[in-house]
């Protein structure tokens, strides 16, 4: 059903819950007409129509049953196939990532702000995947109202609470880090599991909070499944700089900040390391913590920061009255976007099974009960215990956290 400029239905740019929103006059859809003459009420025997694929429609039919929703040509590979497919597989993946670091010898902070950002991150996409099938895998550019309502809530408030919990909760972990490695007396007072588990809750109160613009309103209006900002945009203005500044921008500079500190801490660990004579194993094992971090955080920043960059751009200038890119453009971004988010997404379980060593064990055990293979679990335990026991930590490296990566 495709086309060269795409499916008509709608004047909506967001399709995930981390889209740009595109807004002003569009002249790149599909042509339509949909002249309806609302005093006349419901049913009221219009004749307009609109030709798609030769087949003609009684506007009136789906004035207000069914809403049209836009989709682009190169939406249907990819936000019908290819983003249901990786979701699915990262989301695999999370949860091996879950049943390993809640092991009872892998519990601490840093790995429960791991745990959850692994939760996170797989609901991101879970909770868009009815409405992807529904819109993109079938090519349904004609919705009902609950459709459009539902394909709009999931995506604008759901989902983009999760990522922004997701956001907040790898702030968390980089926070954490640094103050392990260069403030450990600090890090025992507030690097704790309970601090850590209420920052983590009152994250998620706070993200669904600052989305909750997205809750109550209704997006299905008059013939069209779409999110429209009015002219003064006012509340809705707000909310566009409130996340992109809390949402994007702030967080991407701060972990930015954050790891290239925790660069040059390891460069000052690597050459202080003759020191810790009696703990050369454990400076490698808590170095790799750090290692973990700084990869978490930059497989992160590679396409969060240069999409706060976008947005910063795209919202300034439409707020100057300028447009930099016709609306097949922004669409063909935000999908590159959203792709690049849920790989990074996924790499961070290989991040974690080529460096920390226990992981690896816990995700061979828990292999072994999904092949229903024996598993030696006090080998396993024994492992771990050995690998983390004895000895004090090096410097900014807490007890809570010395047994973490091995």
């Amino acid at each position: 059903m495709g086309t060269e400029n795409g499916h008509m239905a709608g004047i909506y740019s967001g399709n995930s819950s981390t889209n740009f929103y595109d807004f002003g006059p569009h002249n790149d859809t599909y042509n339509y007409t949909s002249h309806v003459n609302d005093s006349e009420g419901p049913r009221a025997g219009h004749s307009e129509h609109y030709d798609y694929d030769d087949n003609y429609y009684s506007y009136d039919e789906y004035y207000y049953y069914d809403h049209l929703y836009e989709i682009f040509d190169f939406e249907i590979p990819i936000l019908g196939y290819i983003w249901p497919v990786l979701v699915i597989f990262t989301t695999c993946c999370n949860c091996l990532v879950i049943g390993g670091f809640l092991r009872k010898r892998m519990r601490n902070a840093t790995n429960l702000i791991l745990v959850f950002i692994a939760v996170s991150d797989s609901l991101t996409g879970l909770v868009t995947l009815p409405a992807t099938f529904h819109i993109f895998t079938k090519e349904n550019f004609v919705l009902t109202k609950d459709w459009c309502n539902a394909a709009m809530i999931t995506r604008l408030y759901i989902s983009r609470a999760f990522h922004t919990v997701s956001v907040w909760e790898t702030l968390l972990l980089g926070v954490h880090r640094f103050l392990q490695v260069r403030y450990p007396n600090l890090a025992k007072k507030f690097c704790t599991v309970p601090k850590t588990l209420a920052a983590i809750l009152m994250i998620y109160i706070l993200s669904f909070a600052l989305h909750i613009y997205h809750a109550f309103d209704i997006k299905a209006v008059n013939g069209m499944c779409e999110w429209s900002i009015q002219e003064p945009c006012g509340w809705t203005c707000a909310y566009i700089w409130l996340t992109m500044l809390l949402c994007h921008l702030l967080p991407s500079f701060a972990l930015a900040v954050l790891a290239i500190k925790m660069v040059r801490t390891l460069k000052e660990f690597g050459h202080e390391s003759s020191v810790y004579n009696r703990a050369d194993k454990r400076s490698q094992n808590q170095r790799n913590v750090t290692l973990v971090v700084i990869f978490v955080v930059v497989i992160f920043l590679v396409p969060e920061l240069p999409y706060g960059i976008f947005y910063l751009i795209t919202v300034s200038l439409r707020h100057a009255g300028k447009r930099i890119f016709p609306l097949r453009t922004n669409r063909l971004i935000h999908c590159i976007y959203e792709v690049l988010l849920v790989v990074s997404f996924h790499l961070n379980f290989w991040v974690y099974c080529i460096i920390i060593r226990s992981f690896r064990s816990c995700i061979k055990s828990l292999l072994r009960l999904v092949t229903c293979r024996p598993a030696d679990f006090e080998r396993l335990e024994g492992e771990v215990t050995s690998s983390s026991g004895g000895g004090l930590e090096l410097v900014g490296m807490t007890t809570e956290t010395d047994t973490e990566l091995k």
